[in-house]
């Protein structure tokens, strides 16, 4: 039986150089190892980077850019080659960079900051941001993990829900003062249909209840039925129409005749009075209806207006 000498003596015909040159070769494996265990949690660590669906910077300690994810160099509309080494402090926008270099600068290890900023681009100008800046120890080193999350959209929505807010609330405003207006106007209509029943319609029941004369009683009943139409249809009351309810009955009889173009000796005889009588009635209706004193015929005067009781 043959046996190998190496593995059954192995110390027989090696030297020191030999026993290096093993060693050599274990430690090349463990590097080769190790650079391939690293190169594949790199490209794990970039798909993951890549992932992120909000814009990512990654920076050293002194706030230079290290690297980007595509959404950081879609929203700043710059190539990544641009955007690495740059100072990460002056992506925010000029008022709030001095704020977010202290944030940067004194954030502690292991800690994580949240907040709203702006970020200036060169498309759209300053454009608000939700931030979350974590700082992480890494064999030693500090480094910025700062991620971006463009609310432009968000805040867009807002103010145009901030708008229509305000033009519904406009709207219901305007709507109150209609609503209050129609309150007020039925009110004052109300007030107006109690007032002219008062004025208008009552003397002429009380003249209707002391008149013994059937036809002056359906005289003043037309009356009634005109003011009340009058007042269903919103029409203004005549004020005539208050003086001639102060006329008395043969006062409203003379009116209607001189109104029909009788002649005064006609009315005399239709009402049998005497010529004296009827002149007095006449100086008395012209006082009632304040014509004393102007040159206006009483017939011109009585056919411009509507309001003489009929028979």
């Amino acid at each position: 039986m043959h046996t190998n000498a190496q593995t059954a003596f192995p110390d027989e015909g090696r030297d020191d150089r030999d026993t290096e040159y093993d060693s050599l070769l274990g430690v090349t494996g463990v590097v080769e190892a190790a650079a391939w265990t690293r190169h594949d949690a790199m490209k794990l660590y970039r798909a993951l980077f890549e992932a992120i669906p909000d814009a990512l910077i990654l920076a050293d300690s002194e706030c230079n850019i290290l690297a980007v994810n595509q959404q950081a160099v879609s929203l700043f509309c710059e190539e990544e080659t641009d955007l690495l080494g740059r100072d990460c402090r002056r992506v925010f926008g000029p008022e709030e960079a001095a704020f977010m270099a202290d944030v940067l600068v004194n954030l502690e290890d292991d800690t994580l900051w949240q907040g709203v900023s702006t970020i200036a681009t060169p498309a759209d100008g300053e454009v608000p941001v939700d931030l979350s800046v974590h700082k992480v120890c890494v064999a030693g080193d500090s480094l910025l993990q700062i991620v971006i999350r463009d609310m432009s959209v968000r805040v867009g929505l807002e103010q145009d829900l901030q708008r229509t807010e305000a033009v519904v609330e406009g709207m219901n405003l305007a709507l109150r003062h209609v609503i209050k207006s129609v309150h007020e106007e039925r009110r004052e209509m109300k007030d107006e249909l109690v007032q002219q029943v008062k004025e208008q319609v009552m003397p002429t029941l009380e003249r209707i209840a002391d008149e013994d004369s059937s036809d002056m009683r359906q005289s003043y009943k037309s009356v009634i039925e005109d003011q009340l139409v009058d007042m269903a249809d919103g029409a203004s009351s005549d004020p005539l129409e208050g003086i001639m309810l102060r006329l008395t009955p043969r006062e409203v009889e003379i009116c209607r005749l001189i109104a029909l173009g009788r002649k005064t000796r006609e009315i005399c005889d239709l009402l049998q009075l005497s010529f004296e009588t009827l002149q007095t009635h006449r100086k008395n209706i012209r006082r009632k209806l304040d014509l004393t004193g102007q040159r206006v015929s009483l017939y011109v005067y009585l056919q411009q207006q509507s309001s003489l009781p009929r028979t």
